[in-house]
């Protein structure tokens, strides 16, 4: 990265290329989710969701809602905060994103 990343800046990740790698995937969804854009609409279906515990074979099983998963496609842009585990991420999936700060 050309970039001089440091920790506590503010920065615009923007995929650029399509993401092959199952844990870049994994990495650019954690990043993304730290964006309150992103979250946001996660965070209001949980919130309406009510739990209901019921009893199964013995077990009480409670339903929780279904993660959402945020879009990894070409184009999909975040703004998130640099912490060195964000960084560090960052640099792991610099095949696939551009980075400038905010």
């Amino acid at each position: 990265m050309a970039l001089d990343l440091k920790a506590g800046k503010t920065l615009r990740v923007t995929i650029n290329k399509h993401v092959s790698r199952d844990a870049a995937k994994k990495t650019l969804e954690r990043l993304f989710l730290k964006d309150k854009s992103i979250s946001k609409p996660i965070d209001q279906r949980s919130a309406n969701f009510k739990e209901l515990p019921k009893r199964r074979g013995g077990c009480i099983w409670t339903k929780r809602p279904n993660k959402v998963h945020p879009e990894l496609k070409q184009g999909s842009s975040a703004t998130i905060v640099a912490t060195p585990q964000a960084i560090k991420d960052l640099k792991s999936v610099e095949a696939f994103v551009e980075v400038k700060t905010a």
